[in-house]
């Protein structure tokens, strides 16, 4: 049954980190970089929750995975 969790969390892990690493990288490529020369740069206000959900779904994608490699490194009860 610890294999089992293990592997759904390294599943689970996995598509957070997916997730994520793509609202990190729309917020710092698609609003920072593109509103570059803009006058209007309220998007990077506004853009702020698409970062912070990014951020918090890479901290759980990676906790997920600490949590399945300890998982894989336990022995069998």
């Amino acid at each position: 049954m610890k294999v089992v969790l293990s592997v759904l969390s390294v599943i689970g892990g996995g598509v957070f980190l997916v997730v994520g690493a793509l609202a990190m990288k729309w917020y710092w490529w698609d609003v920072v970089m593109g509103q570059a020369g803009e006058p209007d740069r309220s998007m990077l206000f506004w853009g702020l929750p698409i970062l912070f959900i990014g951020v918090l779904a890479t901290v759980a994608g990676v906790g997920l995975i600490v949590v399945a490699i300890r998982g894989f490194r336990t022995r069998p009860e």
